[in-house]
């Protein structure tokens, strides 16, 4: 289970949840002919620095005049008691951790805003939707696999199983990480080379990461300061056939180690029975904070 304690993260999900739940009710509409906007998807892109533009954009927070009308989960046709010339903002949204019921708009991407939309009463509106990284957003870490060395540190921590590089089903790119795990590599324990100071004052920090797995694995940080190193799980990811992209939340495991120094990222799995043999793919692992 998946405490949240950091109150940025908490009130945004209490707020998502609560305006998720209303903009789907007819009794919260005022009388009167709306506005459709039609959203079917978010594009997305990136620089050269900053890795893949792949994401998993599942939700649109919509506020017309600053007001805000709901979370919608995409495709959507999104009722506004609007008429006439003003703003329409559309904030992209994500599951965080991977959990339908703590859904936030994601604090590193750009809100799409038109200043003049016009709104006009009994039509639908198709919006084109398209976000970036906020110019404030720092990347800690990337890992694409694309070039070697890799930054994942498996020899230090003691596992049998080593990451790899694969060219076989890359998401994006031309090579992904694959674990392999069998009776004679039953351990994998792996962190990131670099020790990375990052915010433990409650700002949001998030990794994002494409993985496909036929066992469960975790990932989680080492908290390092002067006179000890601590390792904190976070979350436990388990199988999936398909690739799938998460952005697991780091700011609360962050924050009860406000007396470390730096952190590295930290992922691991094992398996029990001699004759099991399991895979583990990894891609575009993105660290990053404000």
């Amino acid at each position: 289970m998946i405490i949240l304690k950091n109150k940025w993260w908490v009130l945004t999900m209490i707020i998502s949840m609560v305006i998720f739940f209303s903009a789907c009710s007819e009794e919260n509409l005022e009388p009167g002919i709306p506005t459709f906007v039609s959203l079917d998807q978010v594009t997305f892109s990136t620089n050269p620095s900053q890795g893949t533009p792949l994401q998993n954009i599942s939700d649109a927070w919509v506020f017309a005049n600053g007001v805000t009308i709901g979370v919608f989960e995409m495709p959507v046709k999104v009722p506004i008691l609007v008429s006439g010339k003003g703003e329409l903002r559309i904030e992209p949204g994500i599951k965080l951790n991977g959990i339908a019921t703590t859904r936030v708009n994601n604090p590193f991407w750009e809100p799409i805003v038109i200043d003049n939309f016009n709104f006009i009463s009994d039509s639908i509106i198709e919006v084109d939707l398209h976000s970036t990284y906020r110019q404030s957003t720092i990347f800690a870490w990337i890992e694409n696999f694309e070039e070697i060395p890799l930054s994942l540190d498996t020899a230090a921590l003691g596992g049998k199983a080593a990451i790899t590089r694969t060219t076989e089903g890359a998401i994006s790119g031309n090579y992904s990480g694959i674990i392999h795990l069998d009776g004679q590599h039953k351990t994998f324990e792996a962190a990131t080379f670099g020790a990375y100071s990052l915010p433990v004052d409650g700002r949001p920090v998030l990794l994002e990461m494409h993985y496909k797995n036929t066992t469960p694995f975790s990932v989680g940080i080492i908290a390092e300061n002067l006179s000890q190193v601590i390792k904190k799980e976070i979350i436990v990811l388990y199988p999936q056939q398909d690739w799938n992209k998460i952005y697991i939340n780091l700011t609360d495991k962050l924050r009860e180690s406000f007396d470390a120094r730096t952190f590295k990222v930290l992922i691991r799995s094992y398996i029990d029975a001699d004759d099991e043999q399991h895979t583990i793919h990894l891609d575009n692992l993105k660290l990053m904070h404000r």
